[in-house]
Order: structure tokens, then sequence, then C-alpha cells
């Protein structure tokens, strides 16, 4: 017997006396089950990478994607054909129209989560409503009405669909790393103004509403004629054009934009998170009621200093 083979047949020899086995490896962790919360499925709301959760690949067997996808403040955008499609946390007012809401049925999604449709503006939009009946967005925008078509709703309900399958099979949502000092740190329906500043200058009583990445609130009547949205975000940097005056509201640069019945004023602020550092948050608000940039103006120089310095 070779001193090799001798050696394997004196170890296999201890073993057994010892008692030594080779352990087996563990079982598969079971998938999860059970209806899922949006909680239980994002974590913390306010620094969500929602372009994380998303399978291009998959969405691409739809219809080619013509721009990187960009994830903001609870958010991720991509253009899609002549359609821009946004994934991420819903508008302010979105549970008024989910009452009214269509299911979209085929094909059934696990853990209790369901897919319904709610048009808004005769632009598809789609939600994900969670057991908790909280919901994410699927939005299509168009430069047009005559634009709109089965394309971007296709491409909208593989968005939808792709993230529910992710988040089901208890994928982890991927989070943003913020500055201390960062827009995303702040709530935006009370680190800016308070409820009484903004009803004294739309003249009439409103109070803030945000959604759950708390990067944005608004502030309208009942029946919307007069309204004042704040949201933060993170793009490109701002600069003006024709249709964009520059001024300096309250020491700092920004940028307003007078539209029809309406007026933006918007402010830089500080470099994006990580790989995102080509971008910049900034501050936005919108007006739309009767001398709606001076409302505007008047708005800005009262919360522009309270921005982190």
């Amino acid at each position: 017997m070779g001193r090799s083979m001798a050696f394997a047949v004196l170890t296999t020899a201890v073993l057994a006396l010892t008692g030594c086995t080779a352990t087996p490896p563990p079982a598969p962790a079971p998938p999860p089950s059970g209806p899922l919360t949006l909680s239980e499925a994002l974590g913390d709301p306010t620094t969500v990478d929602f372009c994380g959760l998303l399978d291009f690949p998959e969405i691409e067997k739809t219809q080619r994607l013509e721009s990187t996808p960009t994830p903001s403040m609870g958010a991720c955008s991509f253009q899609a054909g002549n359609a821009l499609i946004s994934f991420g946390f819903p508008e302010d007012r979105a549970k008024e129209r989910l009452a009214a809401a269509t299911p979209v049925g085929e094909p059934a999604l696990p853990r209790g989560l369901r897919l319904v449709r709610a048009d808004l503006q005769g632009q598809p939009v789609l939600h994900l409503l969670f057991a908790d009946d909280s919901s994410l967005r699927v939005g299509t925008f168009f430069g047009s009405r005559e634009a709109t078509g089965s394309p971007a709703l296709d491409v909208a309900t593989k968005t939808a669909e792709s993230a529910a399958r992710a988040l089901a099979a208890g994928k982890q949502a991927n989070h943003l790393d913020y500055l201390g000092k960062s827009l995303a740190r702040l709530d935006a329906c009370s680190a800016l103004w308070s409820d009484a500043e903004v009803s004294a200058r739309l003249g009439t009583a409103v109070s803030g509403k945000g959604d759950l990445s708390r990067h944005q609130c608004l502030w309208s009547e009942p029946n919307g004629e007069r309204l004042v949205r704040l949201e933060f975000g993170l793009g490109p940097r701002p600069k003006a054009s024709a249709a964009v005056a520059e001024e300096t509201l309250a020491g700092r640069k920004s940028f307003v934009q007078e539209v029809s019945g309406g007026c933006t004023v918007l402010t830089g602020h500080i470099g994006g998170p990580g790989a995102l550092a080509d971008k910049v948050e900034h501050a936005v608000l919108a007006v739309q009621a009767p001398d709606a940039c001076g409302i505007a103006r008047e708005l800005a120089a009262v919360a522009w200093p309270k921005l982190p310095a």
C-alpha cells in the first residue's frame, strides 16, 4: 500500500472512530410568503433607490429603453419609445383616484399584491397596491396627447410586474447614502413653511399633505383651483433659458418659470450621493393661483434661508 493510500485509510478510520462525518449543507430558506406591506418591502422610504428594484433586461423585452434609468428622490425615470416612464411613490392625491381604479388582473401577482389602472389626464398610470393599501406608481408621460399608445402601457405593466415579483421574492431595496445636509433629510410638509404661512399667501385655509418619501407636499383647496406644491428632487444642474428666468431670491440663485395659470421657482442645492454626484439636488415650488409668481417668490423668500447650509 502506498504512503498516500495508507494515510487516506488511516484518516478514514480516525473519523469513523471519533464520530466525525461531513456536515450536510443547510437546507435553502423557504421563499417569503404571506401578505406583503410596503414598509416591509422598502424599509426607510426616504432613501430608496427605485431603479435598483427593476429588471431592465426583462423590461426591454417589451420595448428598448431610449435613456439610462435615472434615480431621483422617491422615483426612477427612463425613456421608452415616446414615453417617459416614472416608477416610485404616488403623488399626493393618488388615493382619491384609486377608488375608481380598474384592476389589471393578468397575470396574478404573488403575496397579495394587486395592479390597478387609474389614468391621469388621459395618460396611463398604474398602481402596485400592497397588503396595507399603500401603493407605488408607474406613470407614463407624453409630450402630446396624440403620442399616447399601448406600447407605453405595456412597458408600464412590465415595470410594475418586475418590481412586484422582485419584492415578493424578498429582494431588499437598495438605499442611497444622502449627505447629512441633503434635502432628502427634510420633511417637505414641515421643514420650510407652516400651513398658516401657505394659507396666508393663497388667501384660503389649506394644510399640507405629503407622501411616504416626505420629499413632496401639496397644499390645495378641495377643488384644486389654488394650490402650492413643494418637491425635493435630483437632476441636472439648473440653468436659465428663453422660458426660465434666473433671479436671486433670499440670496440664492433661483429659476422662475411662468406657465399657464401658475408659476414655478427652483433652486439648486448640493451634489447627489455616490455615483450620482454629477446630479444636483433641488427644491422646486409650484403655485397655481392669481399672481402665482408673486406668491411663489414670497414663499421662496421664506423657504430658501431654511435650507441646510
